[in-house]
């Protein structure tokens, strides 16, 4: 098993942001092109065995400044609680204030950048000195991405933009199919994000030696991710490097918690709830449309774990969750198959202050 970081290089706007789902159905869809439904049988069991084989995370931003700075999802114990703003704060009502200001600004961080993550995976940072270094401006915010003073010159430095990328909600109408025109009264809108220069988006790939992911990106590189992929959204160039020596760094050695880089559907008895961290998602997902007319849109309601998520584990593993089965779907040439939702998680280990208590 080896680890890859694979590097998202924007060449259009994104109609849905590249989460662990997104990408795990791009993906098995590539191998479906290129092995046949045999083939990607064969890989999806493997992701339903007891050990899963392979895994990847969700996708998040990175800025090429003067050297690349990367962000991951901000772990949710970091969020500072009325009890860190009066410790750090203290009794003054000015300082009180501040520490006020700047807690609320800190609750909408979503992603820290790889020095303040690393920091935080190694317990030494803390929702109360996150805080104090907020206040002596040692951290800033881009957005809703937080980084270091210094990482914040060096990409003032290149000229980075304010802004790393914007959500945007974009017109559209529907097109009358017998007049060929625009048809009356029917706008909507799809938000799509759109990146700043030298603003791209990378994510983890965990896999065996014969996993064909390298010829699955070649071909997602000219079909894209996400929706709207036929109109030109979510197309990117695309790049993979070895990872499993800079993750080995990033990880302490005595963790007693795992932080999640995907969404989760965890398994009965794998993790203790009371003294974990998480935010529940509800999502809808839909069947994919382009190779076979799906009997329905949407798979379902489901709940799953989100990003940033602290969970103590019951025992320590590579991967944690399951596979589940949402329904099946048609090809284009009648015959059927299973339909799965990706709910590995994909965590790294992580040392929490009191275990959580």
């Amino acid at each position: 098993m080896a680890t890859w970081r694979i590097i998202l290089h924007p060449k259009s706007s994104v109609a849905t942001w590249l989460s662990s789902d997104t990408l795990f159905g791009a993906l098995c869809w590539a191998i479906q092109q290129l092995e046949g439904n045999n083939g990607l049988s064969q890989w999806l069991q493997k992701c339903q065995d007891e050990s899963p084989q392979w895994l990847l995370s969700s996708a998040f931003p990175f800025v090429n400044g003067e050297a690349p700075v990367r962000f991951f999802p901000m772990p949710l114990t970091l969020m500072p609680t009325a009890e860190d703003v009066a410790k750090v704060g203290g009794a003054e009502r000015c300082n009180r204030l501040k520490a006020i200001s700047q807690a609320k600004r800190l609750s909408k961080i979503a992603y820290l950048s790889e020095t303040l993550f690393a920091q935080a995976l190694k317990g030494n940072l803390t929702p109360q000195t996150l805080l104090a270094q907020a206040l002596r401006e040692e951290v800033t915010a881009i957005g809703n991405c937080l980084l270091t003073s210094e990482e914040a010159e060096q990409l003032q430095r290149t000229k980075t933009s304010r802004l790393l990328w914007a959500s945007v909600d974009v017109q559209h109408t529907a097109v009358d199919r017998v007049c060929l025109a625009a048809a009356e009264g029917l706008l909507f809108f799809d938000t799509e994000q759109f990146f700043a220069p030298r603003v791209g988006l990378f994510f983890l790939l965990c896999c065996p030696e014969d996993f064909p992911f390298q010829a699955a990106l070649r071909l997602l590189e000219h079909g894209g991710f996400g929706g709207n992929r036929s109109v030109g959204k979510g197309w990117f160039d695309i790049t993979s490097e070895p990872a499993d020596a800079w993750l080995e760094q990033l990880q302490p050695k005595d963790a007693n918690a795992v932080v999640l880089l995907s969404q989760c559907i965890p398994q009965a008895g794998e993790f203790d709830w009371r003294k974990s961290v998480y935010r529940l998602i509800t999502k809808r997902p839909k069947f994919e449309s382009a190779y076979g007319q799906p009997q329905r849109v949407y798979k379902g309601i489901l709940r799953v774990v989100a990003e940033g998520s602290v969970l103590v584990p019951r025992e320590f593993k590579p991967t944690y969750g399951r596979l589940i089965k949402v329904g099946d779907a048609t090809d284009w040439n009648g015959s059927a198959h299973p339909v799965f939702h990706n709910g590995l998680g994909f965590p790294l280990r992580m040392v929490v202050p009191d275990a959580l208590a």
